[in-house]
């Protein structure tokens, strides 16, 4: 009886170990082999599921940590936040937009970091980061990102994102500066400041940052007004800068993938919609593409491509390829890959941030939208392939209830506006799950169905800025005008100028450099759509000097500061070359004229704010009013194949000639307010402004 008993309880206590070593056998297997559930469907399908009710959505919805979503999709899905992180309320910010990362690169890793907005005034910590365990599904809410007393804790984290290379790097705006924050160590670094690369009175607004972290774009935006400027796009390892100025109604602008081509949105012909002002940073081409052509509203970037939605398509939803730096209405562009059944709802945000460098056909996007009515695949994530094929995978219900309280009571942060991680195989939105807070999650995505595999950059050394130190002065507040100086008789001499240097330049659109001479490329004949701005700066005392090509047509060239753009107004001391003529334009006003034939030389020279004009080394004007701010070579050009040649710059004043050096780098400011009002611009969105929405 004894031993009987003894070996039921030895062959109880084997067949518990063996029970043990399945299940985590089990638990590990799961985590390691490919994502499950999902189905293929087509998206010309009209085929529906019944939205959940909120009732039904608890009965599988864990505290936090995994679980599964109910048959047909059956997918993994993760729960990021709860009650607890709110103290009860409903704090947990909506995820920002498609293209900023709120998941980081965590290629081989086992663990995934997301970091959250959670509201401080609704009982949050702020932005706050969590960690997903991808072997266990372990998910832990690791803290606030600040301290209380950071002006930072009171953030939302909206146009914050994680690099696509760096794991711990999360890239946040502070006022005019781009920084750079690790999430582990809480040490920043400055990436640059607007106001050193395009002087004072600015900020920026919707960054975005190339997958290899060396070029940035940012929307420019004036300090005061907040109105829009135009776009900034700031390459990190060399130091160029370019910026474009608003032509119209100004979105927002976005660098792609490969940190080559620059995506601006904006209503450059008054009709239609947005239209898109593509500029191919290496050669500073300037592509206008029309609304009604197709442009991007909702839209993500790839490397040297966007996959949009078209507004004019004759397909509700209708999303297209479109390859940058070739001609967009030719044959084989605008591939139609997605569409939905009904022009009831929209498309919602396009998530793409799994782009991997090569051709798009064999790549995917995922999109999730919301609507009160049951419509084919618009209350669900879907994944598409890029190739045409309109497969679409049907991955989860998005569980947005529009008619629930939680985040709120505007429909657009209550829309799923997920983004996806490098990899492609994981999705991260908000969802109210039809009760009284929105809450994070996440749902891996069985994207072998769609026969694509996950990839994603490698982690690589963030890109240093360049050496040479940006100016640590800021540029001197305007001063009252000297009086009027008495007219200077020509000199027949060449008169004493700093030395030159070839002028660089950062900013090229409808323009190209070839060596010292500078040539209208693109853009219309007779319109001041082509212009030129330098690296360097004159400060103190410095020369412009150029040399003309022919006499008929028409060009303005000279110094200027603030708005920088194609308006020939903006430029503060020119020269308009036309007919023979040369003007002396100063903020468009007229002030004297010489005569000119082709070949002559110009000069525009800055002697401690006092400005003069020389052809062929003689004086023939000198300005009533002063050099009084760092200035800029500008070159506008009407006439197509306009040139100028010989083109050089030199400065012998406090800023120093040469390549627009980056920011340096700088630790946060000390000066930190517990109080939420905006005390720093990084606290709250500007007063007065309306959120970023997309069409």
């Amino acid at each position: 009886m004894l031993v009987g008993t003894r070996r039921i309880i030895s062959v109880l206590c084997w067949f518990a170990f063996v029970l043990a070593t399945i299940s985590t056998t089990e638990s590990v297997a799961w985590a390691q082999a490919q994502p499950s559930g999902g189905f293929i469907d087509s998206a010309t399908s009209n085929g529906l599921r019944p939205m959940l009710s909120a009732g039904q959505i608890q009965t599988f919805l864990p505290q936090r940590g995994t679980f599964t979503f109910p048959s047909p999709y059956s997918t993994t899905g993760v729960r990021l936040t709860n009650a607890s992180d709110c103290g009860g309320q409903d704090c947990v910010s909506s995820v920002g937009y498609s293209y900023w990362n709120n998941t980081n690169n965590h290629v081989g890793s086992d663990t995934m970091l997301v970091f959250l907005g959670l509201e401080r005034r609704k009982g949050g910590g702020g932005p706050t980061l969590f960690s997903y365990n991808k072997k266990t599904g372990e998910t832990k809410n690791l803290g606030p990102m600040f301290s209380a007393d950071s002006p930072y804790s009171w953030s939302s984290g909206e146009g914050w994102y994680f690099s696509a290379s760096q794991p711990n790097t999360v890239y946040m705006n502070d006022g005019p500066r781009m920084l750079r924050y690790d999430v582990m160590n809480h040490s920043t670094s400055e990436v640059y400041n607007v106001e050193t690369l395009l002087g004072s009175g600015r900020i920026i607004w919707q960054m975005h940052s190339s997958n290899d972290d060396k070029v940035h774009s940012a929307t420019v935006r004036n300090s005061s007004s907040y109105a829009m400027l135009g776009c900034v796009a700031f390459n990190a390892g060399t130091g160029k800068t370019t910026y474009v100025a608003a032509k119209g109604d100004f979105d927002e602008c976005q660098i792609d993938k490969s940190g080559r081509y620059l995506v601006v949105k904006e209503n450059v012909d008054g009709k239609d919609g947005e239209d898109n002002r593509i500029i191919d940073l290496q050669t500073g081409a300037e592509t206008i593409f029309l609304d009604r052509d197709g442009a991007a509203g909702h839209s993500d970037l790839g490397y040297g491509y966007m996959v949009a939605e078209d507004n004019f398509y004759s397909k509700p939803g209708a999303t297209r390829v479109w390859q940058l730096g070739q001609d967009l209405h030719a044959s084989g562009q605008g591939r139609l890959v997605y569409e939905i059944s009904s022009w009831e709802a929209g498309l919602g945000h396009v998530a793409h941030g799994n782009a991997k460098p090569g051709d798009s056909t064999g790549q995917m996007a995922c999109v999730s939208s919301s609507t009160r009515k049951n419509l084919a695949r618009v209350n669900e994530i879907v994944c598409f392939r890029l190739d045409g094929s309109m497969s679409t995978l049907v991955v989860a219900p998005n569980m947005v209830d529009l008619n629930a309280s939680g985040g709120g009571s505007d429909d657009y942060w209550k829309d799923p506006k997920g983004n996806i991680d490098v990899t492609g195989e994981y999705f991260i939105w908000t969802s109210n799950a039809g009760s009284s807070r929105l809450d994070a999650f996440i749902v891996r995505i069985p994207q072998d169905k769609l026969g694509v595999t996950p990839g994603a950059p490698a982690p690589s050394p963030v890109s240093p800025a360049p050496t040479t130190p940006a100016p640590t002065t800021p540029a001197p507040a305007p001063v009252t005008p000297a009086p009027t100086p008495a007219p200077i008789t020509p000199a027949p001499t060449t008169p004493t100028t700093p030395s030159t240097g070839s002028a660089t330049w950062m900013s090229l659109v409808n323009v190209t450099a070839s060596g010292a001479t500078l040539t209208k490329s693109g853009g219309c004949s007779g319109c001041p759509d082509a212009s030129a701005v330098s690296q360097q700066q004159i400060s103190g005392r410095g020369t412009l000097q150029f040399a003309t090509d022919d006499t008929s047509s028409l060009r303005f060239v000279g110094l200027g500061s603030g708005g920088i753009g194609t308006a020939p107004g903006s430029i503060n001391f020119a020269i308009r070359l036309q007919g023979g003529v040369a003007e002396v334009r100063e903020s468009g006003v007229y002030k004297s004229e010489t005569g000119f034939r082709a070949g002559d030389a110009f000069s525009v020279i800055v002697n401690n704010g006092a400005v003069t004009y020389a052809k062929n080394g003689s004086v023939f004007y000198t300005s009533a009013g002063a050099a009084t701010s760092p200035l800029r070579a500008v070159a506008v050009f009407f006439d197509p194949s306009g040139s100028i040649r010989n083109v050089t710059i030199g400065s012998s004043g406090a800023a120093a000639a040469g390549e627009l050096p980056a920011a340096p780098s700088a630790e946060l400011s000390a000066a930190a307010s517990t109080a939420p009002a905006g005390t720093r611009y990084a606290v709250a969105r500007p007063a007065g402004s309306k959120p970023v929405r997309k069409r």
